[in-house]
């Protein structure tokens, strides 16, 4: 049996569904004694060329996570010739994709709950054999899944929940070197002491980025009137939600913030929510230039950026 695994390649989310995969797929059934699949896992990100029915023709099961289906693939449904939808599982949290999909299609899909977090839910009861619901959103918010800690703060962060203090630490932990598959199975398998090392040095490498970023968003930052919403930018290659921590107070006069930059082919811009100002939707400004994502944190990429500076 041939399984293809597909995830968003481009931050902690779609990363942590690729590993997520790969500790139930592989290490859990070679620990447990069991034969493994052969697994392929494919890394996609919205700059990259769709993927072509040839890459994944000769699999039996696809997964699909933390990414929408008719961005990443350059094939319909009817193109198939042989190969099912029913061969997919998608896996995936971002509100203009699952709306904008059919509701029939075999997976688990929540708007505001990581995709990370689903599929460790996906995987774990799947490997129980269990076809009862799974969890709901209010079960994710009030934290009564189970589920490693790791996993938990990975996948708050993703949209923008900070009730814990050490999902921005565990972002800067993830930030200060290459992790290996043997460190997310340890995570994974509730590695507490483990966890608490990574925090520590996350929190070293926390303090230097705050300091640097707040230099560089007090030079180089500015307001900018734009669909009706004042944006606090950022024209830089470096940029996430936390780099305008300095700036990021109701007193700057801005109502949501905004990284943009040019890969040289054409811009990515992204927008976050205010510290001050999470009641806005800005996942349907994204929308309507041809992105997506979530309420608070979502992007598009342009030939011309649809606004002048």
């Amino acid at each position: 049996m041939k399984i293809t695994v597909i995830h968003h390649s481009a931050d902690v989310d779609g990363i942590f569904c690729r590993e997520i995969a790969r500790h139930f797929l592989l290490i859990d059934r070679m620990d447990r004694g069991s034969p493994p699949p052969e697994v392929e896992f494919i890394g996609w990100d919205f700059t990259d060329e769709p993927i072509t029915l040839s890459q994944i023709i000769d699999s039996d099961q696809v997964y699909v996570m933390d990414l929408p289906l008719d961005r990443t693939f350059g094939f319909e449904a009817d193109e198939l010739d042989g190969f099912s939808w029913n061969k997919f599982v998608w896996i995936d949290h971002h509100a203009t994709s699952i709306a904008s999909h059919p509701q029939s299609l075999v997976g688990y899909r929540v708007d505001g709950v990581a995709a990370c977090r689903l599929a460790w839910q996906w995987f774990y009861y799947q490997s129980l054999g269990y076809e009862g619901d799974l969890p709901s959103k209010k079960d994710f918010v009030d934290r009564l899944v189970k589920e490693p800690m790791a996993v938990q703060l990975a996948g708050e962060y993703d949209i923008w929940d900070k009730r814990n203090p050490a999902t921005e630490t565990f972002q800067y932990a993830l930030k200060c070197g290459e992790i290996g598959i043997g460190t997310y199975h340890a995570l994974f398998g509730g590695d507490g002491k483990l966890l608490k090392s990574m925090l520590f040095g996350g929190s070293i490498a926390q303090r230097y980025a705050m300091e640097t970023n707040a230099e560089i968003c007090k030079a180089r930052s500015f307001l900018m009137k734009w669909e009706g919403l004042n944006f606090l930018c950022i024209n830089s290659a470096r940029f996430n939600s936390l780099f305008f921590e300095s700036r990021d107070i109701e007193a700057t006069g801005h109502d949501a913030l905004m990284g943009f930059c040019s890969t040289g082919k054409q811009w990515i811009v992204s927008l976050y929510h205010a510290k001050h100002k999470t009641d806005l939707d800005l996942s349907q400004i994204a929308g309507r230039h041809g992105g997506g994502g979530h309420r608070g944190a979502c992007g598009f990429t342009c030939k011309t950026l649809p606004f002048t500076l």
